[in-house]
């Protein structure tokens, strides 16, 4: 179309914005007993670290040697598991540095020239996990008892180190870990409720080939001279499929070893992500198996059973959460046979072990459960090990605990009921989770917060993710998909993945093409696969805002209020429902053009002129603090400049002042930008890396 057509839609944007609001007498919102401000965190990004998937397995264990000149330093220092430091008896205070410098959990060996007053100091560090001092008397020896840090005194290195491989290998047999797959709903409800959000945003994404390729390629990363895992990496992409999910989790491998350490890891949302044809699968197969398998049966009552070690630290976690509710944050796999699960428990642990066998007893009540999602399924059908009977329950389940206690064969049981009704997760017929094909123009909070919330951690999510190669190639096959039969676009297709630039973000909003189209389509009509998949775009023009918003409240010579403007042409009862809600505030989910220009604004609003019945002229009058910069704006450059456009972001949000009928079918409406601070909604996102 014309230029001047193009604009002119761009910025009046007719009746396609979404715009959710919230009524004055309830600007917070309570969803799951969780209060939610209709403004959201978004902005602050903190990247995942770089060398979270660059070896096999877990990370290398962080060791300390202090002044110990024998052989265990050759042992430890070549140790290819190990991360390795050794100082010398006059280096003690450098140690301690050192110590205090990390932030992974850390071993220590130390010789009996320090002081007591010196063990003590570094006990108390944090990450100190335990501590094994090296002497030939017994003058240390009370300190297995008065400091749980320290795993013993040895008078033999061999004696020693071979104490701390026990200790390692009892960790890595753990299923838990400080990391854990385990929360209390109390003290993490906030944080649960997104990783329950998250599951179903998952299952609204279609999957292609570049998904597997992503996946692929993270294995191989971290399995690279592994090769018996790769030949299984290799045989895993040429033979995955769907149907396959739960047989691929169940096998010993890979593939069950790194999923739930990621899972475990929940700060690190991009490789949870990596996982998400995975895990959309291993949850739709689960869905399935449990529609045939348990509902409509005549016995609604059903035990099952898990046999594990865990930590002393997860152990009193458990004992001090009883009458609680707890989440796990990975797939719990279970036996319907108590036999199976007590191979499980190994041996029992004596009292200077640093873990102890576990028998869960878990009692599931099928009348009850009113979550159609049906989080566990009986997979014996579908596993590797058929004759385990085993029940899997999907990741972040939730159950109560009735109680903890230790056996007569030193064997701790923890009887658990599972729990599905805590979270109401319907969300309702307009949200993200419901296909319409509606645009959404406004939203009562009063009455869908919850689809607000929904939809606002879908952009969460897709902000944090990182920008890599098959992000990119994501996004131009969904650009090809849409555009297959148009050459003129898809030669626009063509260039854009040639040269385009993340730092050219703006400049291709502004221009006439599919990517324009795509994204405010996407956003509108909220389809969530659209949305993730344009992911890398949306991610480059967000955070283009944010780069240049600082240069152009600097040009503007000092903080002040911004008077901005929007025409648009919106229907008469949308109109009345922004009226009714005078002194809330509406947010506006999709990026927004407005204009510095007032003529130019009530240009695109047609004036009243050629309207619909039912339609009406509005001009939105805005007032931008700039000292506010909760919300990236900026002023872009554009083909027609005597527009003085700028172009907000997702998620701005503004409180809602006077409405004047200017003239016949036209409106003026005041708006005021506003943050809202919500500490809970920080909560919300702060376990995120």
């Amino acid at each position: 179309m014309p230029v001047e057509c193009r604009k002119k839609e761009k910025l009046s944007y007719n009746t396609n914005d979404s715009i959710y609001y919230v009524n004055k007498a309830n600007e917070i919102q309570v969803l799951a007993n969780i209060s939610i401000a209709s403004k959201t965190r978004l902005y602050t990004r903190i990247r995942d670290l770089p060398s979270e998937n660059t070896q096999e397995t877990t990370k290398k264990l962080n060791v300390v040697i202090f002044d110990i000149n024998i052989d265990i330093n050759d042992r430890i220092l070549n140790n290819p598991r190990l991360e390795a430091k050794a100082f010398t008896g006059e280096h003690i205070d450098l140690c301690i540095d050192y110590i205090k410098s990390s932030i992974t959990n850390t071993y220590l060996f130390i010789s009996n020239t320090i002081s007591n007053e010196k063990i003590q100091v570094i006990s108390e560090i944090s990450h100190i996990k335990f501590i094994y001092i090296f002497c030939n008397n017994d003058h240390y020896e009370n300190y297995r008892f008065t400091n749980s840090k320290v795993q013993g005194t040895f008078n033999d290195v061999n004696t020693m180190f071979k104490k701390f491989q026990k200790d390692i290998n009892e960790l890595e047999c753990n299923y838990y870990s400080q990391e854990s797959s385990l929360q209390t709903i109390d003290d993490s409800s906030a944080t649960i409720l997104w990783w329950r959000i998250f599951d179903k945003i998952l299952l609204h994404i279609r999957h292609a080939e570049i998904t597997k390729d992503e996946l692929v390629g993270l294995c191989r990363s971290w399995f690279c001279k592994n090769h018996t895992q790769l030949r299984l990496i290799d045989k895993f992409n040429l033979d995955y499929e769907s149907y396959k999910a739960i047989s691929w989790y169940t096998r010993d491998s890979f593939f069950y070893r790194l999923l739930n350490q990621t899972l475990r890891r929940d700060k690190y949302l991009n490789s949870i992500f990596t996982w998400r044809l995975v895990l959309t699968d291993i949850m739709s197969e689960l869905m399935k198996t449990a529609q045939s398998t348990f509902f409509g049966r005549s016995n609604s009552h059903l035990i099952v059973y898990r046999g594990q070690y865990i930590s002393l630290y997860e152990l009193e976690k458990l004992k001090n959460a009883q009458r609680q509710l707890l989440c796990f944050n990975q797939f719990l796999s279970t036996s319907l046979n108590l036999d199976i699960a007590r191979r499980f428990l190994g041996d029992s642990h004596s009292s200077e072990s640093i873990v102890r066998s576990v028998l869960f007893e878990i009692e599931i009540d099928l009348y009850n459960i009113t979550d159609t999602a049906h989080r566990f399924a009986d997979i014996s059908s579908s596993s590797y090990f058929a004759e385990e009977k085993e029940i899997l329950f999907s990741m972040h389940s939730t159950f109560l605990v009735k109680s903890v206690e230790l056996n007569d064969e030193n064997i701790w049981r923890v009887h658990l009921k599972y729990e599905d009704n805590i979270w109401n997760t319907d969300f309702g017929e307009r949200s993200i989770f419901s296909p319409h094909a509606d645009e959404i123009f406004i939203r009562n909070l009063s009455k869908e917060n919850k689809q607000f919330i929904a939809f606002q951690v879908l952009i969460d999510m897709i902000l944090r993710l990182d920008q890599n190669k098959y992000a990119k190639d994501e996004l131009l096959e969904f650009c090809r998909s849409k555009y297959e039969n148009e050459p003129i676009e898809m030669r626009k297709i063509n260039d854009f993945e040639q040269n385009y630039e993340s730092k050219d973000a703006a400049k291709w909003y502004t221009k006439d093409s599919f990517l324009y189209r795509l994204l405010n389509t996407s956003l509108r009509i909220e389809t969530i696969d659209s949305i993730v998949k344009m992911r890398y775009y949306i991610h480059d023009l967000h955070n283009q805002l944010a780069a240049l918003q600082l240069s152009f409240i600097e040009s503007l010579n000092g903080p002040m209020n911004l008077i901005l403007y929007r025409g648009q042409v919106m229907k008469k009862n949308q109109l009345n429902e922004i009226q009714d809600n005078i002194g809330g505030f509406i947010s506006i989910n999709s990026f927004c053009s407005v204009t510095q220009d007032e003529r130019v604004a009530l240009a695109f609003s047609s004036m009243g002129k050629n309207l619909n019945p039912d339609e009406v002229s509005v001009i939105y009058e805005m007032t931008i603090d700039t000292n506010i910069r909760s919300t990236s704006y900026a002023k872009i450059d554009t083909l027609i400049p005597d527009e003085q456009e700028i172009l907000f972001s997702m998620g701005a949000t503004f409180k809602i002042g006077k409405i004047d009928e200017l003239n016949a079918k036209i409106y003026s409406v005041k708006l005021t930008m506003t943050h809202i601070e919500d500490e809970l909604w920080n909560k919300l996102t702060a376990h995120l890396k």
